[in-house]
């Protein structure tokens, strides 16, 4: 990935890669000192040429250009061969490496989908609230992720999930910003000190772009994803761009099964990759079709009631619109179960780095 002290981990071993400035001819240095992992450079390159959609949790999104089928032969990566971990800066990881270790039992808070229209959001966010009994008080949902409460939630908690819209700027990075219900936690705010969250351990991003940046190799790296180890967290996961709903739900829940089973931060999302890389339609269509399928169905109906109780025309048609990308989403559902695999392109799971401590 990107960024000045990107880290590469095999095996129990941590190792310096090369700076970010890089030229042509370092390429080919490259694949000599890591044979096999050719591919390094493929993914920008597929980014580049891709298309624009909006089903995601961000702005837009670089689609890839099959839907049906796996990259063929299908490219090897440098996430295959070793565990990667992404450092913005020496100092920020002197500030994790420094700050005082937490011995209690860590408590999770989540803030979720608080612009609700983000389906698998909460689907993805359910299945947590459940696997570690997250009260309501814990869990902020649509109207109730406000600014204020976030910031009331940060003091309370450990562990962050975060699950909603977010968006870099890329000409002024302290305008990037957490979409919430009641406007935009901005970056410049998050390194302010009212925003100090010293007992933060973690924090998941699952949002878009919250370590997108194009900073020279020179200077700070300044994304949401620093503002929050900046801010007191011990390591963050992040996106590099406006992530898939689906494959990002699937993604996290993979994720803290591997934190669950005593898994590194780093390796529990080299493995979350790797198992949603290799998920074939027919074991998604298996294990996970039917209970998404549910869920979709549930939110449609509640969506097609809201809309038949309406007050105005205004928020009749703003529901129906709802109600129709539910029913997009319904479609794609329905694709992956019949994909070799669903979500075997980059796009899907190469999004995600690990920030900070590993």
């Amino acid at each position: 990935p990107p960024g000045m002290g990107s880290q590469v981990e095999p095996g129990n071993q941590s190792q310096q890669s090369e700076p970010g400035n890089q030229s042509a001819s370092s390429t080919r240095s490259r694949t000599q000192v890591l044979p096999g992992c050719e591919n390094l450079e493929a993914l920008p390159r597929q980014a580049t040429d891709a298309r624009f959609e909006s089903n995601t949790r961000g702005i837009s999104i670089p689609k890839p250009q099959s839907k049906t089928q796996p990259t063929s032969p299908r490219s090897q990566y440098l996430g295959d061969k070793f565990r990667l971990r992404v450092v913005p800066s020496c100092q920020i990881l002197s500030y994790c490496h420094n700050r005082p270790p937490l011995h209690a039992q860590p408590i999770m808070g989540i803030v979720e989908d608080a612009t609700e229209d983000l389906p698998f959001t909460r689907y993805e966010c359910e299945k947590l609230a459940k696997t570690y009994q997250i009260p309501p008080t814990r869990r902020l949902q649509g109207k109730d992720a406000t600014i204020d409460s976030v910031k009331h939630l940060l003091r309370h908690v450990q562990i962050l999930h975060t699950s909603h819209h977010a968006a870099s700027n890329l000409n002024e990075p302290l305008e990037s910003s957490l979409q919430l219900a009641d406007g935009n936690l901005k970056l410049g705010q998050l390194l302010s000190p009212g925003w100090r969250m010293p007992d933060l351990s973690d924090a998941f991003t699952c949002n878009c772009e919250t370590h997108l940046s194009v900073t020279d190799v020179t200077d700070e790296i300044l994304t949401l994803s620093t503002g929050f180890l900046c801010a007191g967290a011990r390591s963050v996961v992040s996106t590099l761009w406006s992530v898939e709903d689906l494959a990002s739900a699937m993604l996290s829940l993979f994720y803290y099964e591997g934190r669950e089973a005593g898994l590194s931060r780093s390796f529990a999302l080299q493995k979350a990759q790797q198992n949603l890389r290799n998920l074939t339609g027919k074991e998604f269509a298996a294990r996970y079709q039917s209970a998404l399928a549910q869920h979709l169905e549930g939110l449609h109906q509640a969506m097609m009631e809201k809309h038949r109780g309406a007050a105005n025309e205004e928020e009749s048609q703003k529901l129906l619109e709802a109600a129709r990308k539910i029913e997009a989403q319904q479609e794609r559902l329905k694709r992956c179960g019949n994909e070799d695999l669903p979500f075997d392109h980059p796009y899907y799971w190469a999004g995600f780095v690990s920030q900070g401590l590993s």
